[in-house]
């Protein structure tokens, strides 16, 4: 392994997990639906449909970036297992439709928001 790519790994995943503490503390939840958390999924998903939109469109993004903002920065900023854990305990609360619209909300807003980044990563 590229010590240079741990490293870039290493302090993205760092920022992106202090990001994210931070962005989900400001918006934790709103009348039981968890904004925090899909606000990161959001962000993390429109980088790296931007940084992927780069490399498809020919920009030359150096390894040690696409670890970094990729790998590092949104694999510690989005959070699967978070999304999976609200739902569930909304499930168990009976918040069914609540549950629902998290589920959709995470689903379509992320694959909405990396296409977006790809798109606009085309210049």
């Amino acid at each position: 392994m590229n010590p240079k790519i741990a490293t870039a790994v290493m302090l993205g995943g760092a920022l992106g997990a202090l990001a994210r503490f931070y962005i989900s503390g400001l918006l934790p939840v709103y009348k039981d639906f968890p904004v925090g958390t899909l606000l990161v999924n959001s962000m993390a998903s429109l980088i790296l449909g931007y940084l992927y939109g780069l490399l498809f469109w020919g920009v030359d993004v150096p390894a040690d970036w696409r670890a970094f903002f990729g790998t590092g920065f949104c694999g510690a900023l989005s959070t699967f297992s978070t999304f999976s854990y609200e739902t569930f305990s909304l499930l168990r609360e009976r918040e069914y439709i609540i549950a629902g619209l998290n589920v959709l909300a995470n689903v379509f807003v992320t694959i909405s928001l990396v296409f977006i980044g790809f798109i606009l990563a085309r210049r």
